[in-house]
């Protein structure tokens, strides 16, 4: 046989799957006959198929990693590129995003509560919050509804249990999403959104209490006012925890799925639940906290504001029931408020617990016992007219001084 000659190999196409492996690349189809090439029908089929192939074989490690890009993230899918109203949403909102964050804090409207600015400003604020969100939450759908098999090929370690715990822990959702939990990575990235709308609020307490004292006819009532921020802190917190909770269903549920691969039965979420109740039992400290509700309660309580410091003054007594100067504002708060019976009943309590303490403040020279060495000693070293005018010692002792061994509660002036 002289010379070299081409073999040329027609594979079968199934019209009806609309399937067919090409057994070359395009250029060596162009080479062809042109009774041997294909259709144009099939040859969009046979490029549709290669793309999809390509695709299949990709990892999703770079789906994963473009979590981190927030709002941007709808651009790392197929569908969300080919969406214009969703890729210039996310596009719109890290625009809106960073404007909000360039002037938020070099504004003097938060200092005046007469100018509007200010809640305009909030409102743009909120809306950049949505709208990322949205679009947030748009990319995780699409990812989990269209590229689950992608992610499913990621390596084992990112989507083990350790690893989602620790995605779940840098960004809410995000250990879920690794492991292709996407409706779990929705509701924990609404809930985010939740929380910072409520940070934005309270940030600006002051301005917004300030603010709505100036709107005249528009205004809500103060002790309305107060249970709606009350209730904006609860959901602040409440956003807190559910962070940690989303972060290690992360890993219980990886756990999980790596348990039924294995054969193993051991669940680290239970174990990292209670180390972390350890670690924040070990490492709080409860006397800070109850002095910086403290101070919070002055704070709210100089504002006019009376439900507010009530409860923080509450909560510091709960952490920190040494001290007495927090059960001394709760009881000034009480009968601000009206409810004489309640600090009443906090007074008497507060004149017990006192009471185990009058000989070493004696002692220590801060009270006067009549029953005591040294109020007789004071008493018999006053000058003798003075005792007989006037009777013992009532000049020689201040009364403020003055108290007695039993019934403290009833015999302090």
């Amino acid at each position: 046989m002289s010379g070299q000659e081409k073999v040329y190999v027609i594979d079968p196409v199934d019209q009806k799957a609309g399937t067919k492996v090409p057994s070359s690349s395009v250029e060596d189809e162009k080479e062809l006959p042109e009774y041997l090439q294909p259709s144009r029908k099939n040859r969009g089929k046979v490029r549709r198929t290669s793309r999809a192939r390509t695709k299949d074989k990709q990892s999703g490690v770079s789906l994963i990693l473009s979590y981190l890009a927030g709002p941007l993230s709808v651009l790392a899918t197929g569908r969300g590129r080919r969406s214009r109203f969703w890729a210039g949403l996310a596009v719109f909102s890290v625009a809106l995003t960073a404007g909000v964050m360039l002037i938020w804090g070099k504004l003097s409207c938060w200092s005046t509560r007469e100018s509007p600015l200010g809640a305009i400003v909030m409102l743009v604020a909120i809306a950049a919050v949505i709208s990322g969100f949205s679009a947030w939450t748009r990319a995780v759908v699409l990812a989990g509804s269209h590229e689950g098999p992608r992610l499913r090929r990621s390596p084992d370690w990112i989507r083990g249990p350790l690893a989602a715990g620790l995605f779940g822990f840098i960004c809410p959702g995000m250990g879920l999403f690794a492991i292709g939990r996407s409706k779990h990575a929705v509701a924990a990235l609404w809930m985010a959104c939740v929380t910072v709308i409520s940070l934005l609020f309270l940030s600006r307490v002051e301005w917004l209490w300030n603010f709505n004292a100036y709107a005249g006819v528009f205004a809500v009532r103060q002790d309305t006012l107060e249970y709606i921020l009350t209730g904006i802190s609860a959901a602040t917190a409440l956003g807190g925890l559910a962070w940690i909770v989303q972060a290690l269903n992360g890993a219980r549920l990886a756990g999980r799925a790596s348990n039924r691969k294995t054969g193993s039965r051991r669940d680290w979420a239970a174990a990292a639940l209670l180390l972390s109740i350890i670690a924040l039992l070990a490492f709080s400290r409860p006397a800070v906290v109850a002095e910086a509700l403290d101070r919070g309660a002055a704070a709210a309580s100089s504002k006019g504001m009376r439900i507010i410091p009530l409860h923080l003054s509450l909560a510091a007594i709960r952490l920190d029931p040494s001290r007495p100067g927090y059960v001394i504002r709760a009881i000034g708060l009480y009968e601000d408020s009206g409810d004489q019976a309640r600090a009443d009943a906090m007074r008497r309590d507060l004149m017990d617990r006192l009471e185990a303490s009058v000989p070493f403040m004696e002692y220590e020279g801060v009270v006067i016992s009549k029953n005591g060495a040294l109020y007789k000693a004071l008493t018999n070293s006053a000058p003798q007219g003075l005792q007989a005018a006037e009777g013992p010692g009532t000049r020689a002792i201040p009364a403020e001084l003055l108290i007695l061994d039993w019934g403290i509660s009833r015999a302090i002036p």
